[in-house]
């Protein structure tokens, strides 16, 4: 706009808040199919009541999730905002796609970051399980002897494997949630799972504050990004995610992360 029409950027934002515009941030999700509000309902009302029974029953689950990251950086869209007077509550769509990346695996455990642990090429429902038994599992024991009560997983393909879900049931016998698990996971549901509403984004814009030289470095980035994550932080995600349950419920299933 200041290129367009001449006028310096610190005069122009005067005027857009006189006339009550607001930089809206695009907020990323997926579209909902038709029965998944009934499903997001019912596991928004299962964390309610657990919540109630326990105030620390978030902190008892660990949450799980992988994610890309790329050599070449990708686009930072916490830096994307669009100007109105109302909100256009836009959803963007779009996925990176690089030639050279790192898929990592990470968890949030209360007031702890479990991992990141690198995953090498395409992760199946051996490696995924190999990963669990050899890695995540063995580093969540603490000399106090607390153990995560509760476990999470999405839906991806290896997290559905038979001998995944049967290692999970002997691990948290009735106590893990995901696809077909004692408790299930509303697909479609970023906006409820703290790694995708905090965690992929936080390090994303940690690691490209510069510019990767390659996946040694890259790596060496994504440490440091988990390492810098204080307790406190992770208690706000931890009340976040209380928030997200309470207006999943409020708004019927449907997503409300736009509105946050």
């Amino acid at each position: 706009m200041s290129l367009e029409s001449g006028i310096s950027r610190t005069s122009l934002l005067p005027i857009l808040a006189t006339h009550k515009w607001h930089p809206y941030k695009l907020q990323l999700l997926q579209h909902l199919n038709e029965d998944d509000p009934d499903r997001r309902t019912e596991f928004a009302e299962w964390a309610k009541q657990k919540l109630e029974q326990d105030p620390q029953f978030m902190q008892k689950i660990l949450f799980s999730d992988e994610a890309n990251f790329y050599v070449n950086g990708e686009v930072n869209k916490q830096n994307h905002r669009y100007w109105s007077d109302t909100n256009p509550h836009w959803m963007d769509p779009s996925k990176t796609v690089g030639a050279t990346k790192v898929m990592v695996w990470c968890g949030i455990w209360g007031t702890t970051i479990v991992g990141p642990f690198f995953i090498n090429g395409n992760l199946k429902v051996t490696g995924y399980l190999k990963l669990l038994h050899d890695d995540v599992f063995p580093s969540l024991c603490t000399e106090a002897g607390t153990f995560p009560e509760l476990f999470q997983q999405d839906g991806a393909p290896p997290h559905y494997g038979c001998q995944v879900r049967a290692f999970l049931d002997e691990q948290f016998p009735g106590k893990w949630i995901g696809r077909r698990g004692p408790v299930e996971k509303p697909p479609r549901s970023p906006d409820l799972t703290p790694l995708d509403f905090y965690l992929w984004g936080h390090l994303k814009a940690i690691v490209y504050g510069v510019k990767i030289r390659d996946v040694q470095h890259l790596k060496l980035r994504i440490l440091d990004a988990c390492a810098g994550i204080s307790p406190a932080v992770l208690l706000s995600v931890c009340e976040e995610w209380e928030k997200r349950v309470a207006l999943t419920i409020q708004h019927n299933g449907q997503h409300a992360e736009h509105i946050l």
